[in-house]
């Protein structure tokens, strides 16, 4: 059963401005030394807070230096301080397709405070839509057995996010900050590393949490096919809303909108898993979205007894449109990776926040230099006109505001931690390579900038689309 945010799990993860060495693990805050709630539970590895150099202030006579020793790893080194992710497949096997697994092996050579993770087995296939057509490839790594892997929570299903497209290689990593800042139930955490496959540095990669329904990621009952009546119907389902629409099973609800397909949303359920999932729970889950959206389309929707509150669980619809809406995310609004989810006998849940990279801060794409980007996505044109709804927004929106304008500094702390990885990355790869999937056009708009100018350009757009939000709620 999802037991709902634990404190302890939700800083026992680390991130944050506090500790600006380390910037890079996501969603929870690195706890304060005298903060005696952030620990880490007991069955879970303590945090992996940077770890700071020695003190080599020489006292007393200076001796010779000893002869530096030789590192024992041959494999290839990759000198950026990020930690490296080492696949090696079996007889060097390319990777050419995002349903077949090929099987490999993995180690992690530990950096920045990180543990390194020994050689275990493991499977690796592409994954993506658009970004698996690009040239610099992104990957999910299925290891044999559960792993704690860079001080994330055990799991056997990592996703190596290759950010061709972003210029700043920080877009996915500062809105996972961004989300962990509000209420919703779980952010995927996230560690910039380094890609050696089959001996080949690959260049700067995102290893973050893939979806899935676990204790630790999306913490919703597990089903069983025997679940098919009464309560035990009603969840868990983890819903994925993509216009794409070439998930196995799949629908488009009549109400809301959506940019990329006509008559509706798009919905499609990514757990129970395609090959388990029963007639009866497809036909449950169906019809709940179908209950839901029309009580939202409704007449009394608005009513706080009878209408959409009965159904959604509003402060997490509210903190998922913050968290798009203040990165600038129009996919809100035409939907390839939204998530909602639903636990038994509960209400339907906003989250997590998944692929923020296309058109991200972009007004070149967005147009949200003067206007809201997802003021009418899916179904919240609706919700909008809730004057209630409305004002809930507004005040979580200015209740979260001075944390949100700690993101450029946080960016800062990016940029000094990313600028070795982007250097040797974008030496490999071109990012205006983008525009074969945009009629020729670039699609972010920087991707022709130098790595610093990019990222003074997202946070001149952040700031000022902060600033959009204030007038226009």
């Amino acid at each position: 059963m999802r037991r709902g945010i634990r404190p302890a799990a939700l800083l026992f993860v680390l991130f944050g401005l506090a500790a600006c060495s380390r910037p890079d693990i996501i969603p929870n805050p690195i706890p304060e030394p005298e903060d005696p709630v952030n620990v880490a539970p007991k069955d879970e590895p303590s945090d992996t807070t940077a770890v700071q150099p020695a003190d080599t202030t020489a006292v007393g006579p200076v001796k010779p230096e000893d002869p530096p020793e030789e590192d024992p790893d041959d494999r290839l080194q990759v000198d950026t301080d990020l930690p490296i992710v080492y696949v090696d497949t079996d007889g060097g096997r390319g990777i050419y397709s995002k349903t077949e697994y090929v099987p490999a092996s993995v180690s992690i050579k530990g950096k920045g405070g990180y543990e390194s993770l020994p050689e275990v087995s493991c499977s690796i296939r592409g994954r993506g839509n658009t970004t698996w057509t690009w040239p610099k490839k992104p990957y999910l790594v299925r290891l044999d057995e559960k792993e704690h892997v860079l001080g994330m929570h055990k799991h056997k299903r990592w996703v190596l996010l290759a950010n061709f497209m972003d210029r700043t290689l920080m877009r996915n990593l500062v809105s996972m900050k961004v989300s962990s800042m509000t209420s919703l139930e779980w952010t995927p955490s996230c560690v910039p590393v380094e890609l050696v496959l089959n001996g080949q540095h690959k260049g700067s990669y995102l290893l973050i949490e893939q979806v899935r329904v676990d204790n630790h990621r999306v913490n919703i009952t597990e089903m069983t096919p025997e679940d098919n009546s009464g309560e035990a119907l009603t969840g868990g389902y983890l819903l994925e809303l993509d216009f794409h629409y070439d998930n196995a099973f799949q629908w488009i609800d009549k109400h809301g909108s959506c940019w990329g397909v006509s008559g509706g949303i798009p919905f499609s359920v990514k757990y129970p898993d395609p090959d388990e999932i029963t007639q009866a729970q497809k036909d449950y889950i169906k019809g709940y979205i179908s209950d839901v959206a029309g009580v939202i389309y409704g007449s009394n929707f608005a009513d706080p007894e009878n209408g959409y509150a009965r159904y959604l669980d509003v402060d997490s619809f509210v903190d998922y449109w913050i968290v798009y809406e203040v990165m600038c995310n129009h996919e809100l609004s035409n939907p390839g990776s939204v998530y909602f989810h639903k636990d038994r006998g509960g209400k339907l849940v906003a989250g997590p926040c998944w692929d923020f990279d296309w058109g991200v801060l972009s007004f070149y794409t967005s147009g949200g230099d003067s206007r809201l980007v997802n003021g009418s996505a899916i179904w919240y044109a609706r919700l909008f006109q809730d004057p209630a709804f409305k004002a809930k927004v507004r005040a979580r929106f200015e209740e979260l505001r001075p944390q949100l304008e700690t993101i450029p500094d946080y960016m800062d702390e990016c940029e000094t931690l990313l600028g070795k990885s982007a250097e040797l990355n974008f030496q490999m790869w071109d990012p205006s390579g983008d525009k074969v999937s945009n009629g020729g056009s670039i699609i972010n708009g920087d991707e022709n900038m130098s790595f610093h100018d990019a990222i003074q350009r997202l946070k001149s757009n952040y700031n000022k689309h902060l600033q959009v939000i204030a007038a226009k709620l």
